[in-house]
């Protein structure tokens, strides 16, 4: 059965499971090591199985670009090299890397 994760993401358990997994990454990208634009990706999905998703062990801390590979990657779309390419330059204007260190 599918299930909206629009309630789940919304919820104040989110939140907290969130912080979690942020923590437990050691508020970095567990991709690339970045500390940049977090974000909490789901292993197994949500749609797939709402009953992991707020269990830490389903939870991987990424980047917003890392994490856009690896749904891209999931869903069966070829990454776009180009797009990110140019992100991680304009990251990296914005964020220089000793702000990462």
């Amino acid at each position: 059965m599918g299930v909206s994760g629009r309630g789940i993401y919304s919820s104040k358990r989110w939140e907290r499971a969130r912080f979690l997994a942020k923590r437990r990454d050691g508020f970095r990208c567990a991709s690339c090591g970045s500390r940049e634009r977090l974000e909490v990706h789901h292993l197994q999905r949500v749609r797939d199985r709402p009953d992991l998703a707020f269990e830490l062990a389903n939870l991987r801390t990424l980047c917003r670009d890392c994490h856009e590979v690896e749904t891209n990657r999931e869903l069966g779309r070829a990454p776009d090299a180009a797009q990110t390419a140019w992100r991680h330059a304009v990251a990296e204007l914005a964020w220089p890397k000793e702000r990462n260190q």
